[in-house]
């Protein structure tokens, strides 16, 4: 029964039978209709938490890579009114040819760095 082992199916099976003595046949329909709205709105708090924490990770990625773009030696700190200040941004990052993605000969499909075989037609990849 949808997926379950014989063993759920039973309790589901039988928690149906305790919920239909307890409730009687006129109130299990609201009590459906109450579960399904209860589920919906959870279902839309969590997306609406999930898409808050992607919204913070986005707004904080800026800002973590601002932090660092300016350092002083120590030199520089020590007497502020005999040098003008300076600051040093750090170099650019370059990737080298071991980590940009690779293109299968074969097929052209975009393959991550590192990987021996093609996923989409399995050829042997050079490097």
């Amino acid at each position: 029964m949808f997926g379950m082992g014989p063993v759920e199916t039973i309790v589901v099976i039988g928690l149906i039978v305790v919920l239909f003595l307890i409730f009687g046949p006129k109130q299990l329909p609201k009590l459906g209709k109450m579960f399904g709205k209860t589920m919906k709105s959870v279902r839309k708090g969590i997306d609406e938490v999930t898409d808050e924490m992607k919204d913070d990770d986005e707004a904080q990625a800026p800002v973590a890579s601002a932090v660092g773009s300016s350092t002083a030696t120590p030199a520089q700190t020590a007497s502020p009114s005999a040098q003008p200040e300076v600051i040093v941004e750090p170099a650019p990052v370059t990737s080298s040819a071991a980590e940009a993605p690779l293109k299968c000969p074969k097929c052209g499909a975009v393959v991550a760095p590192g990987t021996k075989f093609c996923p989409e037609c399995g050829a042997p990849l050079q490097g």
